[in-house]
């Protein structure tokens, strides 16, 4: 039987995914995206238009077309379902 150490798992920076639903982020950080993203989700503006927070809380940054059009809270769920999911996997391997 192999034993597998945590050590030996390869984890990836939460960030690194997230900068995939945009075109560019201006000057701003894939990590700073997420915070500010994390923060407009418990502030309760799930049903606010994506393009419009992204203008308000990361001017110079673009998001891809087809979630511009969506809401901030589908934003956030296109990203953290493929992550959640990868993380499950990932547990399930160990």
């Amino acid at each position: 039987m192999t034993e597998r150490s945590s050590e030996s798992r390869v984890t990836g920076y939460p960030g690194d995914s997230f900068e995939r639903l945009f075109i560019d982020l201006g000057e701003h950080s894939a990590h700073k995206a997420l915070l500010l993203l994390t923060d407009a989700i418990h502030c309760q503006q799930r049903d606010m238009n994506a393009y419009d927070w992204l203008s308000g809380a990361l001017p110079g940054a673009t998001l891809k077309p087809a979630f511009a059009f969506g809401t901030v809270g589908e934003l956030y769920r296109s990203f953290v379902r493929p992550t959640e999911f990868a993380r499950l996997n990932a547990l399930r391997r160990s």
